[in-house]
């Protein structure tokens, strides 16, 4: 039995954790246009192909590039087509799986150099599914920014990152990031570590002072 036990523990020491995987999903209206999955460096790309848009690319960063469980869709670049008709919601699902995350999260939204007034923009962020945060911004802006908004949560396997973009005329263009860090201290946590170094301070100082007064 004992040796039975000493196998699993040594089983599970040497046992080298599954890599983190990014996968990259492009929807027209709903319908599945484009994908890149299985993407293992940290780091993955996709300029995807579809009848109404002139242009669409995506730069996403994860782990292990970036510390812990963060997720950072970089860059979204997409231009309806010349002959675009009707109304289309181009929607892109960034997804990081096989992490490990836990605690506070921070979710930080941006959109800039649109141009003919695409939108409104809907832009969020999930782990393990469940929405962390999300912010709208309306049609006709240009340039803007939200957050970054707090969010606590136990651990999780995967978070992701989306974009819901609304384009109603030709060669309107948006362009736009979020930023996903994990991670992140709960606030009561920063304020038990500030109360710390106040007392190490003034400990440091209560004995330089005793110091002082014996010489």
């Amino acid at each position: 039995m004992n040796r039975l036990l000493l196998a699993a523990a040594l089983l599970a020491a040497t046992a080298v954790p599954a890599a983190a995987t990014l996968q990259i999903e492009v929807f027209d209206n709903g319908s599945l246009i484009d994908n890149v999955t299985g993407i293992t460096t940290g780091a993955a790309s996709l300029t995807a192909n579809d009848a109404n848009f002139a242009n669409i690319t995506i730069n996403a960063q994860g782990s292990p590039i970036l510390p812990n469980a963060d997720l950072s869709s970089v860059t979204l670049d997409a231009t309806a087509a010349l002959g675009f008709t009707g109304s289309h919601t181009l929607t892109v699902d960034i997804l990081q799986s096989a992490i490990f995350g836990t605690g506070n999260t921070l979710s930080t939204f941006t959109v800039n150099g649109l141009t003919n007034d695409p939108g409104p923009t809907v832009e969020s962020t999930f782990a393990n599914g469940g929405l962390l945060a999300s912010h709208t911004f309306p049609a006709a802006l240009l340039d803007g920014s939200f957050g970054p908004v707090s969010a606590a949560t136990g651990a999780f396997s995967s978070d992701e990152t989306q974009f819901a973009i609304d384009f109603t005329a030709p060669r309107q263009s948006f362009g736009g990031s979020i930023q996903l860090t994990t991670g992140v201290p709960e606030p009561s946590t920063w304020a038990m570590l500030l109360i710390g170094f106040g007392f190490m301070a003034w400990g440091a100082m209560t004995r330089r002072k005793a110091r002082e007064l014996i010489v």
